[in-house]
């Protein structure tokens, strides 16, 4: 979607503009249900997006996750995770809330405001609807006008985030050793091995600074 080598998009909003030309960052990508197919992309940090895919994997993490704790703390309390909205776009950031209702009584209901990111990885880990304002997905949303010629087919998880990302050839692909770094490091950190997180934080330093060098 950032540069339209493998799936083409533009903005549903006909007033959009071209799309920007972003360094690569992590993104949550919502599609709409609606039959419009459009797509929603959420840029977040890093950590968010690697428990996100976590989660989708069943990935199991050494200690719990913020958002187990989270969750833990709904049930105590007596509540269940309704659903969640991304609800509005204030400058160039996204706003979501998080419903939950009082177990046995869904009249009595109380919301939160979350960031998008941690919004969806709970309604992931409570099975839970995304919902999304319509004026929004239809004035930020993408519309794909030429598809992915590459099918890529998720593997069964073997315990691990990911071996390696889908290439379009046969080719090194610096994306995809990059992103084994991030991840390498961040399960480090979440699993407290800090000398570790250390160590692929300063690999994941110096393949970046080759590739601005390069560029």
């Amino acid at each position: 979607m950032r540069d339209g080598r493998h799936l083409r998009c533009v903005h549903n909003n006909p007033h959009g503009g071209p799309l920007p030309d972003y360094a690569p960052h992590p993104a949550i990508v919502l599609k709409m249900e609606d039959g419009s197919d459009l797509l929603l992309p959420i840029i977040v940090l890093e950590m968010p997006s690697i428990l996100l895919m976590a989660a989708v994997r069943n990935v199991q993490i050494a200690r719990p996750t913020i958002y187990q704790v989270v969750k833990e703390m709904v049930d105590k309390m007596g509540y269940q995770v309704q659903l969640v909205r991304v609800t509005k776009r204030v400058h160039e950031a996204y706003f979501a809330q998080l419903y939950l209702i009082k177990a046995g009584n869904e009249k009595e209901s109380i919301s939160f405001d979350l960031r998008p990111s941690d919004a969806i990885n709970m309604a992931v880990r409570c099975n839970v609807p995304i919902q999304v304002n319509k004026h929004l997905a239809y004035s930020d949303g993408m519309k794909v006008v030429e598809p992915s010629k590459v099918a890529v087919h998720a593997p069964l998880s073997d315990g691990l985030l990911f071996t390696e990302l889908d290439r379009p050839d046969g080719q090194p692909c610096l994306e995809t050793k990059e992103f084994d770094l991030v991840r390498n490091m961040l399960i480090a950190a979440v699993e407290e091995r800090y000398r570790d997180a250390a160590q692929w934080k300063d690999k994941l330093m110096q393949l970046r600074a080759k590739r601005r060098n390069w560029a």
